[in-house]
């Protein structure tokens, strides 16, 4: 279930739909529907949307929730962040990672959820499991709860997506809805943490959850560069 096809079918159905959405959502479908039946359902609703909408009525909901709503935006660092500059640091530090495993960039940002996805799925499952837990869920938590009660079909979508997370890297504690500015073991977050440092991402002590954060000097800066395709190993 945690396999790349997995993670590249999540990463279809949060971008800009188009005729490999139905797809991607069916085949989340199958792999769900028995180690995750929950999660299952959920993308069944969506399935059930994108089956009883034209297109452009797919589009308008993708667009409507996500591009015009900042408080469910795609990118993570944002959540993480907001407009603060530690944000800077949060995409250079995304950079490298893709970076490191030879994972082009789209036209998105590098700390959009479809490159951040295509990292997890690059990473030994140590690494993974560091970098969910101290930066991936406390920010798609808060993607869930700013859909909480809103009528669209991708909050399905992310709801499927934070379950799927939790359940296959997550620490197995209950996570928070995404209200609190604390990482899911319970300790708050220090503003102006470079989190893929303070809970490094490569097998470094400390790790996810690991000690007390340190703060790090905020110098780094960031550059975009040219658009590439995007792609997640199968």
């Amino acid at each position: 279930m945690a396999g790349p096809n997995t993670l590249r079918s999540l990463s279809r159905l949060l971008t800009y739909p188009d005729d490999q959405t139905a797809e991607a959502a069916e085949f989340l479908y199958i792999v769900l529907q028995d180690e995750l039946p929950a999660a299952a359902k959920r993308i069944s609703a969506f399935g059930a949307f994108l089956e009883q909408h034209e297109s452009w009525k797919v589009e308008e909901a993708f667009t409507g929730t996500f591009d015009v709503n900042p408080a469910c935006a795609l990118e993570v660092g944002w959540h993480l962040f907001g407009e603060e500059y530690a944000r800077g640091l949060f995409l250079v530090r995304m950079r490298e990672e893709l970076r490191k495993y030879d994972l082009p960039e789209s036209t998105e940002l590098p700390d959009h959820i479809t490159h951040v996805l295509a990292v997890i799925g690059a990473m030994p499952d140590d690494e993974a499991r560091r970098f969910v837990c101290a930066c991936v869920l406390p920010a798609v938590a808060k993607m869930r709860q700013a859909l909480k009660g809103k009528d669209t079909p991708y909050g399905d979508v992310v709801s499927c997506l934070v379950d799927v997370l939790q359940h296959v890297w997550g620490d197995g504690e209950p996570l928070l809805d995404g209200s609190e500015s604390q990482h899911p073991d319970g300790h708050a977050i220090p503003e102006g943490v470079d989190l893929l440092h303070a809970f490094p991402v490569a097998g470094m002590s400390p790790g996810c959850g690991g000690g007390q954060p340190q703060l790090v000097p905020l110098t780094m800066t960031y550059e975009p560069s040219p658009t590439g395709s995007e792609r997640l190993e199968s």
